[in-house]
């Protein structure tokens, strides 16, 4: 430095280069870099500024969003009932009660207990599914009845409905060419000769909230009839919107979910912009202040007469103790007064008796009645 300083002062004697050209350029320099760095430091706190508020909005939409599919979800598993309900049916020949009767594959099938299966205003068609085998006692059969009921837990309210089915017919030639096209199917165990009858017992079936159902009884009304297993289905029959979000799930939730988005966006804009201006609050607060004032003279002008009439009728029930009060603290100051009276009668009349008896202490009369000093 010491150095630096002597080349100066030899090269610079009259500092005409240190005061006209290096202190100028060196605080031009200076002022650039402290710009330079002042911008920086904006840029960098102007940069976080935008990555908090990027931060915030996009978590303040993932919010709105997964907000938007769970009010969906929600609505969607409360709106749509079950698509169908299921149950197998063990068919059995019940007891003759009686001599002559007629002996038909029955059961009953419980649906639930106590609570309520079906959705109430949703329509449901009931179906008996039948595996019967293509026997000749079957072709022979014909057209049989399946008969169906439907009640309560008290089953003393229910509904009835009865359908005839029977078994699709094929004629000789088309057996055997299915039974010759399928014959190693049905040798190595993957084919039956079976077909699957469905019978609808009931079209358009409601339940009834007062009364749900919860079993139902299946008769088959037919002694011959053979068959593999029976099976009970309940399913429900969309229509209007149900029909749209089954069977266009995807489609629909995008647009319940962009709907819900749409309507928690406005709310949010609308509160924002509610909270943002503060006038409406000196509004709320000026309002609750007339209010209350309101309320407070209206309770005085209520109150007012109550409280004189109280104060009258207590001071009427008051005023006859307050009579006597008086009469008693009269007599009371008459004999005071009596008492003091005497008091001060007897005070003189001591003070007389001494003055007597001091004067005979000073004196005695003598016999002829002249007062004789003692002293």
């Amino acid at each position: 430095m010491n150095f630096i300083t002597l080349l100066l002062n030899i090269f610079d004697p009259l500092k005409i280069v240190r005061n006209y050209i290096l202190k100028p350029a060196i605080t031009i320099i200076v002022a650039m870099l402290e710009s330079y760095r002042n911008k920086t430091r904006q840029s960098v706190q102007t940069t976080k500024n935008a990555m908090l508020r990027v931060t915030l909005f996009t978590f303040l939409i993932f919010i709105l969003i997964w907000a938007s599919i769970f009010m969906y979800a929600y609505f969607y598993y409360s709106y749509m009932p079950a698509v169908s309900h299921v149950k197998d049916v063990h068919m059995n020949y019940r007891r003759c009660e009686y001599h002559n009767c007629e002996i038909y594959p029955e059961a009953e099938v419980i649906l639930t207990k106590n609570q309520q299966l079906l959705m109430v205003g949703q329509p449901y068609k009931v179906y008996l599914h039948i595996d019967m085998p293509e026997s000749p006692k079957n072709h022979d059969l014909g057209m049989f009845t399946v008969c169906a009921r439907m009640t309560d837990q008290s089953n003393k309210h229910g509904i009835d409905s009865c359908r005839l089915a029977m078994l699709h017919y094929k004629s000789p030639l088309l057996k055997q060419i299915t039974t010759w096209m399928l014959s190693p199917l049905f040798v190595f165990g993957y084919r039956e000769e079976i077909q699957h009858i469905s019978v609808e017992l009931f079209t358009n079936f409601e339940d009834d909230q007062n009364y749900p159902i919860t079993k139902v009884k299946v008769q088959i009304k037919s002694k011959d009839v053979q068959f593999y297993s029976v099976r009970l289905q309940i399913a429900a029959h969309f229509t209007g919107l149900r029909y749209f979000m089954f069977n266009w799930p995807v489609l629909s939730a995008v647009v319940g979910i962009s709907t819900n988005l749409f309507f928690i966006l406005i709310i949010c804009m609308l509160s924002w912009y509610h909270w943002d201006d503060n006038e409406w609050l000196d509004e709320v607060r000026e309002r609750y202040k007339r209010i209350t004032q309101r309320s407070e003279e209206l309770l005085a002008t209520a109150v007012a007469p109550v409280v004189g009439n109280l104060v009258k009728s207590d001071l009427n029930a008051i005023s006859p103790l307050l009579d006597e009060n008086s009469q008693t603290s009269e007599s009371v100051t008459k004999e005071k007064d009596i008492e003091s009276i005497t008091d001060d009668d007897n005070i003189s009349i001591i003070e007389e008796l001494g003055s007597t008896k001091s004067d005979d202490d000073d004196y005695f009369l003598d016999d002829h009645g002249g007062k004789i000093t003692t002293n």
